[in-house]
Formats: structure tokens, sequence, C-alpha cells
């Protein structure tokens, strides 16, 4: 439940109090979703609020019909400058837009006049104020055409909008608001209300005391003062227009005004109500910028909170702070909306939300205490009767099944627990996601690696950066190195936990050839089991693998062809070593998803992801695991883990076992090559504090024996 945030919250509560979205509202709710997500000047919005991508932006268009008049060339900065570090967008995609309709409309009624050049001359010194001061437009001469008079009026009050002069550009759009011959009589009564909620925006906050007081005086006279302008906008039926954006607009004011408040409002409006709401994507925006701000205090004070017990009781601190419930004021939590979500966050909310259900009986109060609940919890038999009452057609359905699934497995009640999973019947009627949760729980209760391998294929969600907390997706377009992977199932952290810490080599030889697996996760699992047989010396398995090692790989990584060949135990070490050694992607581990199938196998990873990392895989992931490995095999497998560990990381391993060819086989041709490679992994694989002295003796070895060899050349240092 931690893992979501509160846009997804909020809307699942919603779910859950029955208030469905309507298609407008969904299709908001998607552009909220992924502006959070790509919140960055290349997907800017356009006026429509799509979300543009890599097609062109309202900047871009206006550019294109600028064009049509003006010759020279334009460069616009929409982002303006706070201070040293700070920016904001002063010139918002609908800037643009607005500015490309009316020169269309200008050009289409008068064509490409010198009146409309001087109406493109006087727009670009508008927009030339978006990232700084520069010029404003000329007054245009009493005898220029009407319209011309009225839109420099209009250009002029704009740029002074821009260049952060509020009370001028107020007083020229409070003009053009009272003069009735203006077609811009009604924009400028909206934007005037916009400049002082812009000007409360950008006050600066005050170093001493004095001068921050006399800032919150100052910003809260302007937004009572945006908020009258608004209001009057809103009961003024000529304006109906601006109704839509006047109300976005209160409710930002509101939102500066009494956060708090306005949260609460937000919350109600967006969970609970029935009526269509118009503004949602902005809502949904300004509800979470407010949760997050609670969150963000939370974490202050509860991780130094945690930092002081766990020093008390003489523990570790992991620096892992999630959220809890004790460290949010109950002035934050007054609204009920905020309560559940807060409560369905915290790691200590079930009490909390368990109270609550028995208080109301609300089905969103009984699905928060279900996926706090833990076996060992009194209250769980009761919820796990309550949860056998929820029908299927319930918006709560799949999350209470797989809670009550999960309590059960808990529990140890394993075949209770397998018959409400085949109740569910085909899983693929959920969405993906879901699936891969409810495969994974039947994936711990296999009792056989044949149906092990069956649940433990998973396709992905989405394909993202892993350092990219917000999942951003990457789009697989035809020239992604790992396109058609979308298509393709994978292996998730359990079964690749299960693979490399429960596993022997026994159980995955069969694994590796088992026909029902598709040949990609075949040949991962056959490229793991013959690196950690070589690494282990279990000749046998690494001689019966070595051929299905190489028709798997092909002529990705034709090294291990020459493994296959090799005519005696010298020729089949140097080819087994320099096979590994020129594809940094070899390690004696199942990897989760596609591994590194999104780079060519002789690429060196820049973050030194190359080789493996036996400190990676010290401690086992907390996942539920199959139990169907007899005893015998449990041992074979903590002892060969063993065996691997105590070699140290890859590149001490592999150049302690290089050095020792070197030393055997002095004459083999391939020894300058395995010596030169030996090295290099100790520059980019994982080390330890022996990589140091094996590189250093391959070093030498290399630049003793084998001087004139082309391979010493090509190394001239030695790492540690």
């Amino acid at each position: 439940p931690s893992s979501f945030g509160p846009m997804s919250l909020l809307l699942f509560q919603r779910q859950l109090n029955g208030h469905q979205l309507t298609s407008f509202e969904q299709d908001q709710v998607v552009k909220a979703m992924e502006h959070s997500i790509f919140y960055r000047r290349s997907f800017a919005d356009d006026a429509s609020g799509e979300m543009v991508g890599e097609r062109q932006t309202p900047e871009d268009l206006w550019l294109v019909a600028r064009a049509k008049v003006a010759t020279e060339k334009a460069e616009i900065e929409p982002y303006r400058s706070v201070g040293d570090y700070d920016y904001f967008p002063n010139c918002l995609p609908d800037a643009f837009a607005n500015a490309t309709q009316t020169l269309e409309d200008r050009i289409a009624k008068y064509g490409v006049t010198d009146d409309v050049r001087n109406w493109v001359a006087g727009q670009d010194l508008v927009f030339a104020n978006c990232g700084g001061d520069a010029e404003v437009p000329a007054a245009v001469s009493g005898s220029a055409p009407a319209w011309l008079q009225n839109d420099r009026a209009y250009q002029l009050a704009a740029a002074r909008f821009y260049r952060t002069q509020f009370a001028e550009a107020r007083t020229g759009f409070e003009a053009i608001a009272a003069d009735s011959n203006s077609e811009w009589r009604k924009t400028a009564e909206f934007v005037a209300a916009r400049t002082f909620i812009r000007e409360a925006s950008l006050l600066p906050d005050g170093k001493s005391p004095e001068e921050r007081a006399a800032s919150e005086t100052r910003s809260n006279e302007l937004l009572n003062d945006a908020e009258s302008s608004l209001r009057k906008i809103i009961e003024d039926d000529s304006m109906r227009d601006f109704h839509r954006s006047a109300l976005g607009l209160l409710g930002l004011v509101r939102f500066r005004k009494d956060p708090a408040v306005r949260r609460g409002e937000l919350g109600r409006l967006i969970a609970e109500a029935s009526a269509e709401n118009r503004n949602i994507r902005n809502d949904l925006f300004d509800y979470s910028i407010l949760w997050n701000r609670i969150e963000d205090a939370a974490y202050d004070v509860g991780s130094t909170r945690d930092q002081e017990e766990a020093s008390a009781a003489g523990r570790d601190y992991d620096y892992n702070y999630r959220l809890k419930l004790r460290d949010i004021p109950a002035a934050d939590r007054s609204d009920e909306v905020s309560d559940w979500l807060f409560s369905y966050q915290a790691v200590d909310g079930f009490g909390h939300a368990y109270e609550k259900w028995k208080a109301s009986r609300k089905l969103d109060w009984f699905v928060a205490a279900i996926s706090k609940a833990e076996a060992a919890t009194p209250a769980a038999t009761e919820l796990i009767a309550e949860a056998a009452r929820t029908p299927r057609d319930s918006a709560a359905y799949p999350t209470v099944r797989y809670h009550h699934i999960r309590l059960l497995l808990d529990e140890g009640l394993i075949d209770e627990a397998k018959k409400l999973f085949d109740e569910l019947g085909s899983v693929d009627r959920f969405p993906l996601s879901t699936q891969n949760m409810f495969l994974a729980q039947r994936a711990a209760v296999s009792n056989s690696l044949d149906e092990f391998l069956f649940y433990a294929q998973r396709k992905a969600v989405l394909f993202s950066y892993a350092g990219d907390t917000r999942e951003e997706p990457i789009d697989l377009d035809s020239g992604s190195p790992i396109k058609g992977w979308e298509d393709k199932k994978m292996f998730d952290v359990d079964a690749a936990t299960f693979f490399n810490h429960k596993t022997p080599l026994s159980v995955m030889r069969k694994a590796a050839v088992d026909p029902k697996l598709p040949d990609h996760l075949k040949k991962m699992i056959a490229t793991a089991v013959w690196t950690k047989a070589f690494m282990i010396n279990d000749s046998a398995v690494e001689r019966e693998f070595s051929p299905i090692v190489a028709k798997a790989v092909g002529s990705s990584m034709p090294q291990f062809a020459a493994v296959a060949s090799a005519r005696n135990a010298a020729d089949r070490e140097a080819n087994a070593l320099i096979a590994i050694l020129r594809n940094p992607v070899i390690q004696p581990y199942v990897p989760t998803g596609f591994g590194r199938e999104d780079s060519p196998p002789t690429s060196i990873d820049s973050i030194r992801g190359n080789w493996w990392c036996i400190s990676e895989h010290r401690t086992t992931p907390d996942v539920a695991l199959p139990k169907f490995l007899n005893p015998s095999e449990t041992a074979a497998a903590d002892s060969e883990n063993q065996r691997l560990a105590s070699l140290g990381e890859s590149s001490t391993a592999l150049t302690r076992r290089a050095v020792e060819f070197a030393t055997n086989n002095p004459r083999h041709a391939k020894t300058p090559e395995l010596l030169h490679l030996a090295v290099r992994s100790t520059r980019y694989g994982c080390k330890d504090a022996d990589t140091g002295k094996f590189s250093k003796q391959a070093f030498d070895i290399l630049h003793t024996r084998y001087k004139t060899s082309p391979w010493t050349k090509q190394t001239p240092y030695w790492f540690g």
C-alpha cells in the first residue's frame, strides 16, 4: 500500500465510495497522471491539455504561424528566473496558442499587410519578456486600424505582466476591460484577476521575521483581491466563457490562503462527489501537492524520532523512513479523505483503520484495515470472514481477495489460499500489475518446479530507468534495443530470488531445458547455470551446458562455441575465461526483467554493472518463495552459494583464476589476452580487498613474460 501515491489512492477511494469516473474525468485523470510523470519542458501541455511529448508544442506552432509574416528568426525562453537558481514558467502554453489563433485570424481578415507585420513585431516583444526584461511594444499611431490599436493595448499590458510589473499590467488590463469596443474586454478582466495571484506568488519571503510578516500580509491582501475579482467574474453571466477558468483560479487562491481547508475540500470533491468534476485534473494536482507537504513534514519529524529510538535501543538505523500516523499532526488528518489516505499509507495504520471500519462499516475503511493487517493480528479472523463476503463485482474485490489470500498464506493455510486463487478464474481480466501480484502469490505455493515455472512468468507493466523514482516509461520505439520485450514474459524478483538463493544446480539444470519456457528465459537460466558451475568447478555441469549456452547465445557471444568445442582442459579453461571476460553481461545469477539485453554483451556498463557483485546477493529479498525443494536440495544450494561467495567479487575471482592459468600454462597462445582482460575486469567489475593484489599479479606477469605482446601494450595500468 505504501507504494501508491495520493492520486491513485484518491481515485481508489472514489471507486470504493461507489462514484465512477465519467469518460471526460477518465481522460483528465490520465492527463494528470501523465503530467505528474512527464513534468518537464519537452513534455509541455498544449492548449487542450494534451501531452505533446515529441510533437510540436504550442510554442513551436506559434513560430510556424509567425513565419508566414516574419522572415527573421525569434528565440523564446518561456522560463523566468527568480533569484539565482529558481525558475518559473512565465509564458504558459495557452499564451502561445492564443497568439497563434489571433495571428491566423488577422491574416485571414487582412492578409499579410504592414499592420499585421506590426502586430507580429509587437507580439515578439511580448514574448521577449518571458525570460527576462526586454523592450515593451511601442504604441501605434492614432491613424492605425482600431483592431491594431486594441491589440496593441493588450500586448502592452501582457508585456508588463511578463516583466512582473503587475501594478502597471493590472492598470492596462482594467482599462481594456472597461472599453466596450475592445474584443479583449472579457479576456482582460480575467487576466487582471490573474495579476493578483502572480504577484502574490512572486513576493520575496523576506529574511527577517518582520519582512516575512509583511510579505505574508501583502500576499493575503493580493489573494483577497484576486478572490473578489474571480467571484465577480463567476457571478457575471456575460463572462460565462471564463467561468471554468475562474473557478480553477479560485481554487488556487484558496490553496494559497488556507491549504488545510482546501485540501479537505479537494479530497471530498474528488473522492466523494457524484457530479462530474470538470476541473479534476487540476484538483488532483493541487491535492497531491498539499498531501506531499504533509508527508515531507512527517518524514522530517519521523526520521529524527526513528533515529533517536534506534540509538536508545542500541540498534542501527537504516535511514529508510516509512510513513507513520504518529508523525502526522491530528489537524492534518481532520477530514475523512485525508485520514483514510494517510491510514492506508502508514505502516502503523492498521489499528486506526480497523477502528474506523468497526464504527462505520464503510468499505473503504475495511479495505484499508485488511491491507494493513497481519496474520498474527487478533482481528485477522474477523477480517478474513468479511473478505469472504466481498462480491465479485465490487470495486474492492481484487484488493480484498489479494489480502485475503495473503493472510491465509501467512497463517500457513496453503490449501485454502489455493482454493481462493482458483476461484478467481483467469487473472487475465485484471490489470497487468494485478495479474502479476496474484501470480506471485500462486507461485509461492507451487508444489513442483513445473508449477513454479508456469506462475513465475510475468509481463512487464512498463519499462523505465531504474534510477527514475517516478517510473517514467521508456518509449520502446523501433530504435530501442529492447524493442519486442514488451510482449515477452520475464522473471520477477521472486523467481530470480528463488533461483539465485534457494535452488541448486541440479534443479536449475531442469529449468534451463524445460520446454514450457520460452527460449529467452531458458537462455538466462542456462547462462547462469554454466557460469556458476564453471566458477565453483562443477566440471560435469559446466561441460554439459557449454553447448547449450553456445547454441542459446549464438553469434552474439561466439566465444562460447570455442568453449563447447575445446579438446583439452587448458583450451576449455582459457576459452571459458575469455568468454566471460569479453562479455560483461555474463553472471552466475538469473536476472530480473530483461537483464542486460538492452546493450551488446561486450559493452562495459558505465556504472559498473559488469559481471556480478557477490555483495548484492548476501541478503535475500523479502519475498514469498515456494517450499517444494527437499532438504538435500536446499543444503546443496546453500553449499554452492557459499562456495561462490568464498571466491570474492567477480573481478577478484576471475583475475585469480587468470593468474592461476597463466602460471600453469605460460606458453598457451591465449594467456596474454586472458591476462589483459582480467586486469580490465578489475577496473570495471565489482571489487573487494583482494582485487588489487590479483590485478597487480596479472599485470606483472603480462609485462614481465609477454613484453612484445599487443595485449601488453593495451594494459598500461593495474587497478585496486
